[in-house]
């Protein structure tokens, strides 16, 4: 009986440690990944390449943070999801290490715009589940993913602040080397999620008699039929309008509020606020989804940033307004993901979810390159940044409309 006490105990200790080492490892990522837009600024001034340049290589790196995800899912199977974060960890380490050193546009391209957002790809959140789900077990992990997730928010508010103050005390050279420490830290735990993850495939194997898989649908296959259903093509202009506009609050937010007046410090815990409230905007729309239509959530997000883009457009910008709006980005932020999964797992069903989710997280990628290098654009050719507000008005409206056409 004690013995048995003392392996519950045991098993117990290591969930809540494979837990918290995961959403450690994920918050990190996120904090930095997520934070491009405090970087900007100082890159341009220290590397003396254009605003419109930078935003250009931004774009690059959010298409390939989306790009790059299947292959290393693909590589996740035949090595390991440890081994997958590893490379990630040391590919983001280079990128933040090297970037602030690249004075022309082609390696400043490589270093930030290839190389750490291809880390940040390999540390993705499909990733780090598929590093946790066998610690934990199969029924523990759809609790555990939501945590994992809402870990995100918690990596923005804490970062944000600390990147723009090293920024701004210290310049780029400093701070984004700096930042590689805690990403090089996460070692030491992506080697012990890789030997817990090989101790329990050792002890299941013992205990559970090896099956015959069932042979598998291609997923060319499973891709032609999600390609003649309206609903995905719906969801698709909602996740693209999405990237989008998450990829102005990551890339162009921070430099919105400076060049208004606010304070740089002001400014960043602004987007700390963001964080913390992105975490309870998808908490509340993950709950409302076993109330109301998901549809209709998914469309009332969407609908809510048709506001905040007029306000945008219309209302000067005070420091009152960058914390409401920015609370208010932070709760439609991540809400897009409850609805948008569980429609597609009440169409495909949960062994094809995460297969459509990717292809349409693809989309979602893409809307952040075109926000990022068009941001980039129209900011250095238009006064201010209303003119990037306002496509992302009418895509919001698009998205809305799409969205209330889902049958789900």
């Amino acid at each position: 009986m004690k013995d048995k006490f003392q392996h519950t105990q045991k098993n117990i200790f290591s969930v809540i440690f494979a837990v918290s080492a995961a959403c450690l490892v994920f918050a990190i990522m996120q904090g930095i990944h997520d934070n491009y837009g405090i970087m900007l600024p100082g890159i341009v001034s220290h590397s003396e390449i254009s605003y419109a340049a930078v935003s250009f290589v931004i774009a690059v790196g959010q298409i390939l943070y989306g790009a790059t995800q299947p292959f290393f899912g693909m590589l996740a199977i035949k090595k390991s999801n440890a081994f997958v974060m590893f490379l990630g960890i040391v590919l983001m380490a280079a990128g933040l290490i090297v970037s602030p050193f690249c004075n022309n546009l082609f390696s400043l391209l490589l270093f930030f715009g290839i190389i750490l957002p291809t880390g940040t790809g390999a540390l993705c959140f499909g990733i780090v589940m598929g590093a946790l789900a066998p610690i934990i077990g199969e029924k523990k992990a759809a609790v555990v993913s939501g945590i994992v997730q809402a870990s995100a928010g918690i990596g923005d508010a804490v970062m944000s602040p600390l990147l723009q103050q090293l920024t701004d005390g210290f310049g780029v050279s400093v701070s984004m080397p700096v930042f590689s420490i805690p990403i090089l830290l996460t070692l030491s735990i992506v080697l012990w999620l890789g030997i817990k993850k090989r101790k329990t495939d050792e002890e299941q194997s013992v205990q559970i008699p090896t099956e015959k898989t069932k042979k598998s649908e291609k997923l060319s296959d499973i891709l032609k039929v999600s390609f003649h259903d309206r609903t995905y093509w719906y969801l698709l202009i909602g996740f693209s309008t999405c990237g989008f506009h998450m990829s102005i609050i990551e890339t162009h937010l921070f430099s919105q509020y400076t060049s208004s007046g606010i304070p740089g410090n002001t400014a960043s815990l602004a987007l700390t606020v963001y964080g913390i409230f992105t975490m309870l905007g998808a908490v509340i729309t993950g709950f409302l989804g076993q109330k109301i239509r998901m549809k209709n959530i998914l469309a009332g997000v969407y609908g809510i940033r048709i506001f905040i883009a007029l306000a945008f457009i219309f209302l000067p910008k005070s420091v009152p307004f960058a914390f409401l709006a920015t609370a208010l980005l932070g709760m439609t932020g991540d809400s897009t993901v409850p609805p948008t999964t569980g429609i597609i797992s009440n169409k495909v069903g949960v062994t094809k979810m995460a297969v459509i989710y990717s292809s349409i997280f693809i989309g979602h990628q893409l809307g952040a390159f075109a926000s990022a290098w068009l941001g980039g654009i129209l900011v250095s050719t238009t006064p201010g940044y209303t003119a990037l507000w306002i496509v992302d008005l009418c895509l919001c409206i698009t998205a809305t409309a799409a969205s209330f056409k889902i049958k789900d």
